[in-house]
C-alpha cells in the first residue's frame, strides 16, 4: 500500500471513528479507508516502512519516521497534517491503549496532527517526536533523555519540556536537560526525572528567560543558573 495524506473528509471519518470508541459506541473505519480517494490523497513510498519502526522506542521511532520523510520528500513535512493523521490511522491497533479489548484512544491531538497549535501539536505521537529528532539530529545521542520509553507512553519529562516552544528549540536546552536527567553510568534517566522535577525546572527557566538569552549559553551554563532544589541531578552522573 502506498503511504497517503488524509483528506478533510477523510479527517472526519477518522474523528468520527475516534469519537466513538471514547463514546463506547464504535464505528468500524471502512475496509479501504487508507487507499480509498474519497478520504485519501496517495504520496507513495510504501507502507511497510511505516511497519518497521520500533514504537517500543521513541528515540528509534522518531528516527525511522526521519528517513521515511527523506524517502517521501515531503519538504513542508512539520505542516503536513494530512500526512501524521494518515499515518496515525496505519498504526492505530499498535499505538491505541486499550482496556480489555476496547481501545482507549484519548484526546483528540494524540492522533490528529495540529501544526498551527503547538501546545496541542506536540502532544502528536508521531509528529511530534519527528519534529524534535529533525530539529536535533546533531545530537541524536542526547534525545535519549527525552525520546524514552514507548511512543505511546512520553513521560512526564516530555510533556513538560516539549510543551514548552522557546526550550524545545533551543540545541543548549536539549544539552542542558541530557546533563540534569540522564545518568550515563546506568544509560537510564535519573531517579526524579519523572517526578515533580520536570515542572519545577520548565517553571524555573521560564522565569529566567526574562532575563537570560538561553540560545547564547551553552548547556552546562544553564544547568549552572538551577537554583539548589537541582542539586540531586547536578550532582550526580
Amino acid at each position: 500500500m502506498k503511504i497517503g495524506r488524509l483528506r478533510d473528509k477523510g479527517v472526519e471519518r477518522f474523528i468520527r471513528f475516534l469519537d466513538g470508541h471514547r463514546s463506547g459506541v464504535p464505528q468500524d473505519l471502512p475496509n479501504d479507508f487508507l487507499s480509498n480517494n474519497t478520504f485519501v490523497e496517495p504520496i507513495g513510498g510504501d507502507s511497510d516502512w511505516l511497519n518497521e519502526l520500533d514504537l517500543g522506542n521513541r528515540l528509534s521511532a522518531a528516527k525511522g519516521l526521519h528517513e521515511i520523510v527523506l524517502k517521501l520528500n515531503l519538504t513542508s513535512a512539520e505542516k503536513d497534517s494530512g500526512f501524521w493523521s494518515w499515518c496515525s490511522v496505519f498504526l492505530f491497533d499498535r499505538l491505541c491503549k486499550t482496556s480489555g479489548s476496547s481501545f482507549k484512544p484519548g484526546e483528540l491531538p494524540i492522533w490528529i496532527a495540529e501544526p498551527d497549535n503547538y501546545r496541542r501539536y506536540y502532544r502528536h505521537y508521531l509528529a511530534s517526536i519527528w519534529s524534535v529528532y529533525a530539529a536535533h539530529k546533531d545530537r541524536e545521542d542526547k534525545l535519549k533523555v527525552l525520546l524514552n520509553g514507548p511512543v505511546n507512553t512520553p513521560g512526564e519529562l516530555w510533556a513538560q519540556v516539549a510543551a514548552t516552544e522557546t526550550l524545545i528549540t533551543n540545541p543548549s536546552m536539549i544539552d542542558a536537560v541530557y546533563g540534569l536527567y540522564w545518568d550515563e553510568a546506568k544509560h537510564e534517566r535519573k531517579k526524579g526525572s519523572g517526578g515533580n522535577s520536570p515542572r519545577r525546572l520548565t517553571k524555573v527557566l521560564k522565569q529566567f528567560d526574562k532575563t537570560y538569552d538561553f540560545f547564547s549559553m551553552s548547556g552546562d551554563e544553564i544547568i549552572a543558573l538551577l537554583p539548589a532544589e537541582f542539586d540531586r541531578f547536578k550532582n550526580t552522573q
